[in-house]
């Protein structure tokens, strides 16, 4: 349930974050720069959401928007680092290399955040 709620929320984001990119890239927006100024609204639009609905976190959100923040750095690097590759180095199309991106950090995304940003409450009884 937890990834449907994560799937969810996700499609809600990167969807529309996805039709932005499309939109000001078109204008003449860089890619890279256009990926760092939505990945940035994208972080503040879905930490509440994962956070309250999907990871089910109330306490400690100052140390869960660290973690998290920590998590989304470094998507934003892998991130930039598959449009410098692709786009940059080897002159895919961009728009292509960020849809693909934005599957690849999403699951990486996921994954981290389940494991370090909202660890359930079972799990750190388990592990004090």
């Amino acid at each position: 349930m937890q990834l449907a709620r994560f799937g969810f929320i996700g499609l809600l984001t990167n969807g529309f974050g996805y039709i932005l990119y499309l939109t000001v890239t078109f204008a003449g927006i860089p890619p890279k720069l256009a990926m760092t100024i939505l990945y940035l609204l994208g972080v503040v639009m879905s930490f509440a959401a994962n956070r309250r609905w999907v990871f089910i976190q109330a306490a400690e959100q100052q140390s869960a928007l660290v973690r998290y923040g920590i998590i989304y750095g470094v998507g934003y690097a892998l991130n930039y680092s598959v449009l410098y590759v692709f786009v940059d180095r080897l002159h895919y199309a961009h728009f292509y290399v960020q849809a693909f991106g934005i599957v690849a950090v999403a699951a990486f995304v996921y994954a981290a955040c389940s494991i370090y940003a909202f660890p359930s409450t079972s799990k750190r009884k388990q592990n004090p």
